[in-house]
């Protein structure tokens, strides 16, 4: 298990080569496509303000490996530990 803001992140944090979808929203939000299988993923926080900033930058399109964990409590959501 992995700490997000000082709160245990679920487990079954994994490392996926992502495409974006839709850029980082005015709320931290963003879609990903995982481009081996095709699955979308809202990405709706961050592991730390640095990482925020650097997705924030990112386009549609872009395609980069990105650590995820299953947001806690959040329904089909996930947290973005690292890129």
């Amino acid at each position: 298990m992995e700490l997000v803001g000082g709160k245990t992140a679920a487990r079954g944090a994994e490392t996926r080569l992502v495409r974006v979808e839709r850029e980082m929203n005015d709320h931290g939000a963003m879609t990903v496509r995982v481009v081996e299988t095709g699955e979308l993923r809202t990405v709706v926080a961050c592991a730390s303000s640095d990482l925020r900033e650097r997705l924030a930058l990112v386009t549609a399109g872009a395609e980069f490996p990105l650590r995820l964990a299953p947001s806690p409590g959040r329904g089909n959501s996930w947290v973005a530990l690292g890129r």
